[in-house]
């Protein structure tokens, strides 16, 4: 019953650290994937494609 606790605890830790690690990652990714769309989306229509 302890181990099992330990377990649940040791999962708990682990998803808050990748939580507060991934989720500030993955935020800046996605913003830097719609300006980078937004930009080419811009250059192809001023060049005229």
């Amino acid at each position: 019953m302890i181990g099992d606790i330990l377990v649940a605890l040791l999962i708990t830790a682990v998803a808050v650290v990748l939580g507060i690690i991934v989720h500030p990652v993955l935020f800046f990714l996605v913003i830097l994937a719609i300006v980078w769309l937004f930009a080419r989306r811009g250059t192809r229509r001023g060049v005229g494609v």
